[in-house]
């Protein structure tokens, strides 16, 4: 074997355990190409958590106050909630996650981004979408279903906008410069490929189309499983493993350990989510199969969380310094507590407690805010100077978003943990009425309101920030689109 092809394999070995490094040319033009589009993506996203987070503290402030409002139709618990959800999955995490896959998958394949004016249509229509349904729930036209209320013009907009932007991200894969595939390449495409097979099946079946009633509550947890399991989990996954590698400069521990988190999560992922149907008319199979996947999920878990500590470890200090790494890091932690909170609703006695409580609405912040959510921030603390060239106005606003969403999604686990729990016992009790059950709940959904307050000013503090990074834009003349790219567009 000669020395250059001994080179060029222990190249590829490396490129293995770490992203692989480009040219400072390739990731200027990299970056120009993608200017506009993930721009327009972040931005409204940012947008849409803000008002996500906002109509979520109404609702959490309805629980504890019912008149609060109650002479305006389009204020009721049964409109705001339903909308704040689907803004904070549809209008933010969805599209922010995809812009983050973009500039990711480009830098790993090495390759720019072309006819971006597609993709920008695309952009535009989603969002347009969103608008459009959310205003449609807010007037009473949902479907009741769960994440999946939008009508059936609304969400056809958004699966056909989501077709046109993740098509670019396979475009990109499609194009790559001949390398070894980085593990965060697998999760990006997993959950790219997953997301449109998840919501238009259930779209089909439940929405667009009707089928009978007694398959819809499997049909219903089967999307929401692989919404969160097989969408939410792998990108964010994805941004860790290529984050830490660069922020550390540690390479991946062990790249079989990783492939053996990679498909296990793919095995397993999508069969939890019947959990939610314990005790419910449905065939007992699904429900068992649910719980030994729910509970063997401890294994991607303990494969992953080896990797991620383990290049984590004698870094501590960098913990203080690096705004990414410390979102990163905190977002690791909340991976591990809602994994916990998905295993212990999984086993039927403390499911039977739980079930009906304010534990699953727990759940699901940890995972959408707490894991995704503060592994996304990181990823865009990381990637928004590089994209406009521009450094982050304020620490202290950095340092103030970071407090505000870790101690608001933590105050949310902690009151809807122990609040469910005493709401579940009481419930269980048949001594005790169900007024008091709720005055049981109130001192913790007082919790919950603070939390909210606390992630709507992290959010604030955010969009803030950007606002501030648009602006020196402008003062410096950073045009969005370079020459070379709107002759390509």
């Amino acid at each position: 074997m000669n020395q250059d092809s001994m080179l060029s394999q222990a190249q590829a070995m490396s490129n293995l355990y770490e992203p692989a490094p480009l040219h400072t040319v390739m990731r200027s033009e990299i970056d120009s190409s993608l200017r506009l589009p993930l721009l327009l993506l972040v931005r409204t996203s940012t947008f849409w958590l803000v008002m996500g987070s906002f109509l979520a503290l109404l609702s959490a402030v309805k629980l504890v106050i019912p008149s609060f409002l109650d002479g305006i139709s389009l204020f009721t618990y049964g409109r705001i909630f339903p909308v704040a959800c689907d803004l904070l999955v549809y209008g933010w995490a969805t599209p922010a996650g995809l812009a983050i896959s973009l500039w990711f998958m480009a830098r790993l394949c090495g390759t720019r981004l072309h006819y971006t004016k597609v993709l920008v249509s695309a952009a535009l229509l989603w969002n347009a979408g969103i608008f459009l349904s959310s205003l449609a729930l807010l007037c009473g036209y949902s479907t009741s279903v769960e994440l999946l209320e939008y009508p059936a013009w609304g969400s056809f907009l958004l699966f056909i906008a989501f077709l046109l932007m993740g098509i670019w991200v396979i475009l990109l894969f499609a194009t790559r410069q001949p390398r070894s595939l980085y593990l965060s390449q697998w999760y990006f495409l997993t959950a790219i490929c997953s997301f449109p097979w998840a919501y238009a099946t259930a779209n089909m079946l439940l929405v667009w189309g009707h089928i009978q009633g007694s398959a819809q509550g499997p049909i219903h947890f089967w999307y929401i499983s692989n919404l969160f399991g097989l969408w939410i989990t792998p990108l964010a996954l994805g941004m860790a493993f290529y984050l830490i590698p660069k922020i550390t400069g540690a390479s991946i521990n062990s790249y079989y350990l990783g492939i053996v988190g990679f498909f296990s999560l793919l095995l397993f992922a999508a069969w939890s989510g019947m959990t939610f149907l314990l005790g419910g008319p449905v065939p007992a199979w699904m429900v068992s199969a649910s719980i030994v996947a729910t509970t063997l999920l401890a294994l991607p878990m303990a494969a992953l969380l080896v990797n991620f500590f383990k290049m984590l470890q004698g870094k501590e200090t960098m913990l203080v310094k690096s705004p990414v790494l410390r979102f990163t890091y905190v977002g690791i932690l909340f991976f591990i507590i809602s994994m916990v909170l998905v295993m212990i609703h999984a086993i039927p006695c403390f499911n039977a407690i739980l079930h009906f409580t304010d534990y699953t609405a727990g759940l699901l912040v940890s995972l959408l805010i707490g894991f995704f959510g503060m592994t996304l921030f990181g990823a865009l603390y990381y990637i928004m100077p590089r994209l406009t060239g521009v450094a982050w106005f304020s620490t202290q606003l950095i340092l103030r978003h970071f407090w505000m969403i870790t101690v608001g999604v933590g105050l949310m686990v902690f009151s809807s943990l122990l609040g469910g729990m005493v709401e579940g016992i009481a419930l269980n009790d048949p001594v005790i009425a169900f007024i008091n059950v709720l005055s049981y709940a109130a001192p913790w959904r007082w919790l919950m309101v603070i939390a909210w307050l606390l992630i709507f000013l992290g959010s604030i503090s955010f969009i803030r920030l950007l606002i501030l990074m648009r602006w020196q834009m402008i003062e410096e003349s950073i045009p969005l689109v370079s020459c070379s790219t709107a002759s390509n567009s």
